[in-house]
């Protein structure tokens, strides 16, 4: 079958939209090399309907963001290696939340990993026999409304983004499984949370082995352990920096924030936004605030939507921040540990500095070092490489 220049997106249920509109601008990077973008959402009835028609012109590569529509099968078989059309999952998330989408037995899906961690995770414990490789930090799409409003006139003092939880009601779950993996998380989780941002692995790991919880047979548990810790220590991080917030009129957006609402003397909770108003946001915002994932080796991509959107940004600070973000002047970094985050918050709230000019320095950086458009380019040589390979198969 011949390949066009067409490239079709998968995804599924997911917060706000946000995979639905990240698919749309990611491909949209390729337009000017000739290539049509499609997204198709796996979950509606009609998405065969959406997709055949597309794949009888002929498909350059598929997408999926966490291996979502890399499992497919036709008559037993896996449909991309029935159709020899190459798909590539990108993943971006921990593999213990969907381990099966990371070892798909098929010949024409890679695993493209934006982080170090999750591609050594894998390596260690899913040991896929997919063909994997590392892409790196996630590409930021550049915000069209980046100079709209220049930084000293801008509306939003200072936004955070971001669905909540209750990190004590995870834990109060812990009291339902076995005790001695509780006692697991427990240490594990207590020894993270007082960390720099990164990778948790090995503290978990250490965990289980001072319990004798065995990590290299029965991987489901290992996995469960792992998504649970990590989950839990994602929450506790991001609702220490809510818990600074509370007395700062910040504007915080997404659900599931009502266990602290009741503390907030000035700040203000908004419901969830959907993905494609994040641009017009992120534009009328000075200070963008980020928590982010257990990793050390990349960034969350709000923190490249807010440098490329002429933001200064505020997230908690990892070894790539230190070595790559510390010297420019629009980003602030933060441990969420630190008993006197409240009063550095507060201290930037109310600075009386003004990095209008400053913020060239973060969107020089975005489009030098994040760039989308050569991330998708990654994805097409991935696509060729499977395809070179088929031949290679005996």
């Amino acid at each position: 079958m011949t390949a066009h220049k067409i490239i079709v997106s998968f995804v599924g249920e997911n917060e706000n939209g946000i995979l639905r509109q990240l698919s749309h601008d990611l491909m949209k990077q390729l337009e000017p090399a000739g290539f049509s973008g499609h997204v198709i959402d796996l979950g509606k009835p009609d998405w065969l309907q959406q997709f055949s028609p597309l794949l009888q012109k002929g498909i350059y590569v598929a997408l999926g963001h966490a291996g979502i529509g890399a499992g497919l099968e036709i008559n037993g078989q896996s449909l991309w290696d029935a159709v020899k059309v190459p798909f590539v999952s990108i993943m971006a998330d921990p593999p213990s939340a969907v381990p099966q989408n990371h070892s798909v037995k098929s010949h024409y899906v890679a695993n493209a990993y934006i982080f170090e961690e999750w591609l050594r995770f894998q390596q260690r414990f899913i040991r896929s026999t997919q063909f994997s490789t590392l892409v790196g930090c996630p590409g930021v799409v550049p915000n069209p409304l980046c100079d709209q409003t220049a930084w000293r006139d801008r509306s939003q003092r200072m936004v955070f983004v971001k669905t909540g939880e209750n990190p004590q009601v995870r834990r109060d779950t812990w009291n339902t499984i076995p005790s001695r993996w509780k006692r697991v998380l427990e240490e594990a989780s207590a020894s993270a949370i007082t960390r720099q941002t990164g990778d948790i692995t090995d503290i978990l790991v250490a965990a289980c082995d001072a319990y004798n919880v065995q990590t290299d047979s029965r991987r489901e548990i290992f996995y469960f352990l792992f998504q649970e810790c990590d989950l839990y220590v994602r929450s506790y991080r991001a609702n220490e920096l809510v818990k600074a917030l509370l007395a700062l009129p910040v504007d915080i957006y997404g659900r599931n924030w009502d266990h602290l609402k009741d503390g907030a003397t000035k700040a203000r909770f908004h419901s969830a936004i959907d993905a494609g108003r994040l641009y017009e946001l992120y534009a009328d915002t000075q200070f963008l605030l980020n928590t982010s994932p257990n990793i050390a080796s990349g960034i969350h991509e709000r923190v490249a939507c807010g440098l490329a959107s002429r933001c200064c940004v505020v997230s908690d600070r990892n070894d790539f921040s230190e070595k790559n973000l510390k010297h420019l002047p629009v980003f602030h970094g933060f441990d969420s540990f630190d008993v006197n985050l409240p009063a550095y918050m507060s201290d930037l709230y109310y600075s009386k500095t003004d990095y209008t000019d400053r913020t060239q320095a973060g969107l020089d950086y975005a489009r030098q070092h994040l760039n989308a458009q050569e991330m998708m380019y990654a994805f097409l040589e991935i696509a060729d490489e499977l395809r070179f390979a088929d031949a290679l198969v005996r």
